[in-house]
């Protein structure tokens, strides 16, 4: 998985906005917690009320508080709180020009000195104070308590209320929205001030969220189709530059499913890793660190997240194996859907219709079969991990109880820690999907890399020469050659020539070696031992495609792509003229029904050439090679779908070619008819050359040519 990373490497700039816009989405995910607390602790609970300190004092609380501080502290006291308009309802506003926490560092933090004076003062004021007390009135307990007697209350007032340091602010903040009720202020007002502001900047930055959300999931999509697409792009270039040798090592099917599923699963996987695999960690570890805020409750965490950990190991070692099976198999279900569409005319004409569905429902039932025992072991995590949010959630609901009725929690921050615990289990959830999807894509992309690292057996030397000017003398110098891994030789000691204007034809029983020999020309395979020549230079030293652009070569089996008729001819030369191609199909023979067609040379044609006949496929690949206006034809057995009539016509149009053009002709052929008029036979038998010559010349000297001729003719036909 990792190579299939390295096509990332053009989109970088695509990459680095889907990280930045994926860290931007998780901070947004983050703070909104965090605001929500403040909304309901703060803005629900606290009627609006923010900080530990009151922003005004009554002019009573005010001299009373000072009752209950230190000499050092009354002077900071005075200083931050200043009467400017006597009369009015905040007789002691809190000065805003100053800094409110630091105003000196002899007499520290502001909340130190105001907060639990304040309270002191407040709770005295409390009916539940003055009844145990005895009391009427505040006014009596600082009319007959000395300074002394006061700051011995104010050290003994946390022990003795059951109030500690942590739920101190709390209670502050209570007595603050009294203290601002008895100072006239509207603490309705405020607390819905307070929540409108929080609840728009929260909207804010969930609508923020939501935008990069939707640009990292476009940029991740598209950077991951691009990444893709230049992979397949690659696979196809490297697909096209094997040899037969590689074509033998991977199927046709196999090669299909690697170019279209394989790939398709690493660009899932890597929208996934640009996506959702920054997403969950960013997401996970920072809402770890904010759930460590709250030690308290951290650890239910800790368990749930190890039994997560050993749920997704035992989940990777049954799923891997099964994807290598699930692929080999994809493979194996192409192969034989492809060989039954294409063979279906067999398959109905021999009525095995059944046997092949049976085959078909064998394979088909395989790949179900693990296919459900992969999907039933996968299912078993979502169950699993819904179970463990819900009861993370209620032990975090059931331990925060707990701690909101000892005072050392607020409802608010219970609610936040609970939404960050489930960020943490939904990351590892996620990371459970990415778990499940690696494996498979690791398969795929190990399946697509082991085409791109595949090394084609013929390649161009890494200094080629310059092709001879002009049509040259090929030559065959004692060549040999056996298929790759092959004990037994196909070619023995094989040499000939085939001057320019001459016509060689190549014949021989099945199996003689007839179509491997012309295959060599091209360079389809290399000779095992001599070499082949062009114009005296050997034709591994050119560049395959110098060498193949000088030859029009019709294959064994005629193959037409789907389009039109001009664009098949138009293959072997985008540029080549209308009289070009006017003349092939003439001398092809296929002008006879190419014009009866209804739309002429823009005759759609269907994908093989099923909508023509074997004749008119054979012909038609015959003027694509005639449309080159080659040096070198090679006609690989492409005469065996014709008429004796329309043979005839077309090696007498072909003679007239070759002699204008003095271009060579290598003919592979079964009919002896098709070959008589050739400048130089070729016998095959068993790989060697049993005979060459003349057709007259081999009549008369060759026993293997004497066999086939009168096998086919009669004597006075040959005469």
């Amino acid at each position: 998985m990792t190579k299939a990373l390295r096509y990332l490497k053009p989109f970088w700039l695509s990459v680095i906005a889907v990280i930045a816009l994926v860290f931007a989405q998780v901070q947004c995910e983050l703070a909104l917690p965090d605001y929500m607390s403040g909304i309901v602790t703060n803005g629900i609970q606290y009627g609006g009320i923010t900080d530990s300190i009151p922003s005004a004092l009554t002019a009573d609380d005010f001299t009373h508080m000072k009752e209950f501080m230190e000499e050092a502290d009354i002077t900071a006291f005075e200083h931050a709180y200043r009467r400017r308009e006597p009369g009015t309802a905040a007789a002691y506003p809190l000065n805003q020009s100053e800094p409110i926490y630091e105003l000196s560092e002899s007499s520290g933090a502001l909340e130190q000195i105001v907060s639990l004076p304040f309270a002191v003062v407040s709770f005295v004021k409390t009916p539940q104070f003055l009844a145990s007390s005895g009391l009427t009135s505040p006014d009596q307990l600082y009319a007959n308590s000395s300074k002394e007697d006061l700051m011995a209350m104010r050290n003994s007032f946390l022990s003795s209320s059951g109030i500690t340091e942590d739920t101190l602010p709390a209670m502050v903040k209570v007595f603050i929205k009294a203290e601002y009720a008895a100072l006239g202020i509207n603490t309705e007002r405020m607390q819905n001030r307070y929540i409108l502001q929080e609840g728009m900047i929260m909207l804010l930055i969930t609508l923020l969220g939501s935008l990069c959300a939707a640009g990292s999931s476009y940029l991740s999509s598209r950077t991951a189709t691009g990444a893709c697409r230049n992979m397949r792009a690659d696979v196809f270039k490297k697909v096209e530059s094997f040899s037969s040798e590689e074509f033998s090592r991977f199927s046709t099917a196999s090669l299909i499913t690697r170019t279209t599923n394989d790939i398709q699963q690493v660009q899932v996987v890597i929208t996934m890793l640009l996506r959702i695999v920054l997403f969950a960690p960013l997401m996970g570890l920072t809402s770890l660190v904010k759930v460590m805020r709250y030690r308290s409750m951290a650890g239910i965490l800790g368990w749930v997240i190890l039994f997560i950990i050993a749920i997704l190991i035992i989940a990777y070692n049954i799923t891997m194996p099964k994807f290598r099976i699930i692929q080999k198999l994809v493979d194996r279900l192409n192969l034989v859907t492809r060989e039954q569409l294409s063979g279906m005319l067999v398959i109905r004409a021999f009525n095995n219709q059944k046997a092949e569905e049976q085959r078909f429902d064998e394979v088909n039932s395989d790949i179900t079969k693990v296919n459900i025992f992969v999907n039933r072991a996968l299912v078993c995590i979502m169950p699993m991990m819904t179970f463990l949010m819900s009861s993370v959630s209620i032990l975090i609901i059931w331990f925060g109880a707990r701690q909101i009725d000892l005072g050392s929690m607020e409802i608010g921050e219970m609610m936040a820690f609970l939404q960050y615990s489930i960020h943490v289990l939904m990351s590892f959830m996620i990371v459970a999907m990415i778990f499940i999807l690696i494996p498979r894509s690791s398969v795929s992309a190990r399946r697509v890399f082991e085409v791109l690292e595949t090394e084609p057996s013929i390649l161009d030397p890494e200094h080629p020469e310059e092709i001879p000017a002009g049509n040259q003398t090929i030559r065959f110098n004692d060549v040999s050659f056996r298929y790759p891994k092959a004990e037994e030789y196909v070619l023995r000691h094989i040499s000939f020539e085939a001057r320019p204007g001459e016509t060689i034809a190549v014949i021989g029983s099945t199996g003689s070696g007839k179509s491997t020999l012309v295959n060599l020309i091209p360079r389809f395979f290399d000779v095992s031992e001599g070499s082949i020549t062009f114009g005296g230079t050997d034709i591994r030293s050119l560049r395959q495609k110098d060498l193949r652009e000088r030859i029009g070569y019709v294959p064994q089996k005629s193959v037409l792509f789907s389009g039109t008729v001009e664009s098949n001819l138009r293959y072997a030369d985008e540029d080549a003229s209308e009289e070009t191609m006017q003349r092939a199909l003439d001398i092809s023979q296929s002008s006879e029904f190419v014009n009866k067609m209804p739309h002429g040379i823009e005759e759609p044609i269907s994908q093989g050439g099923t909508n023509v006949s074997g004749g008119q496929k054979q012909r038609l690949s015959i003027a694509r090679a005639l449309t080159r206006n080659a040096q070198i034809y090679i006609f690989d057995d492409s005469f065996s779908a014709l008429d004796f009539a329309t043979d005839a016509k077309l090696r007498r149009e072909l003679g007239k070619l070759i002699e204008a053009t003095k271009a060579t002709v290598l003919i592979v052929a079964q009919r002896i008819s098709s070959i008589t008029g050739a400048d130089k036979i070729i016998v095959l038998e068993n790989g060697e050359i049993a005979g060459m010559g003349t057709h007259r010349q081999l009549l008369e000297t060759c026993k293997v040519y004497q066999e086939i001729a009168y096998s086919q003719l009669s004597r006075e036909e040959l005469a």
